[in-house]
């Protein structure tokens, strides 16, 4: 399995070597169009979705501090309330991604029905790269949601052990009477849910793994989405390189 430093390493150089390419265009809302109704449309749905892209990319920024700093193992209370803190951070996340795309799906409609081919060509190579961006922020929400279903198999997983060691049977627990519950314990050799970035994330593996604390697939987690940012910063730059071609005739 991969460490922690090596993928902090990795991601480091990654950054580096995004940073030595020339500069495109930051990503940035567009500015005064002429007044059309379709010129307004075409803006509307395009600063929609690039304000949801940037809003995520402070998003993104603020779950990989968290998962760094964060503090799993221990006190109870700390725990549940830092794991609501990352699971109100992948709601925001997700959320807003699936907005921006779904402004992405309109101006790529708009695209279609464009009847100037530079105007059509750069819409959609503009609605390609930004539906990119907002796509691989969906993923790191929909991968840290995948994360805390971990945690949460873990706590049930535990308290199943505590009951077995107390002399207890599940069916005397409130766990067994919840339906939910039960059929989590049912299943759980058909669910994968484990978080391993020494692999492929969210591919294959044994759910409860007692060889890293949860603290430590934090900071794992962290170290894979540190990872995946250039590529999303390349994507908003590549989008910023057809924005006024994406306008043109407004």
């Amino acid at each position: 399995m991969l460490s922690l430093s090596y993928l902090l390493l990795a991601a480091a150089v990654n950054a580096a070597t995004v940073a030595a390419a020339p500069s495109p265009a930051p990503l940035k809302e567009i500015g005064h169009v002429k007044a059309t109704a379709a010129c307004a449309e075409l803006v509307l749905h395009a600063n929609t979705a690039i304000s949801s892209a940037l809003r995520n990319d402070a998003v993104v920024g603020d779950t990989i501090a968290k998962l760094q700093n964060v503090k799993l193992d221990g006190n109870p209370v700390t725990r549940r309330n830092n794991l609501q803190a990352m699971g109100d951070l992948a709601k925001d996340l997700h959320g807003r991604a699936v907005s921006g795309i779904a402004e992405v799906k309109k101006l790529r409609e708009i695209a279609a029905k464009s009847t100037d081919p530079v105007q059509k060509k750069e819409l959609k190579d503009f609605a390609d790269e930004l539906g990119g961006a907002l796509y691989r922020q969906k993923k790191i929400a929909q991968d840290l949601n995948g994360l805390l279903a971990t945690y949460d198999y873990h706590e049930m997983r535990l308290s199943r052990d505590d009951l077995t060691n107390s002399g207890m049977t599940a069916d005397d627990s409130q766990v067994s009477n919840s339906p939910q519950g039960s059929a989590a314990l049912t299943n759980s050799k058909k669910t994968d849910l484990r978080y391993d970035p020494g692999s492929q994330p969210g591919k294959g593996g044994s759910v409860f793994n007692p060889t890293h604390t949860d603290t430590e697939l934090a900071q794992f987690a962290a170290g894979d989405f540190m990872q995946r940012v250039p590529d999303i910063t390349n994507d908003e730059a590549l989008a910023a390189d057809h924005a006024e071609g994406a306008v043109s005739g407004c």
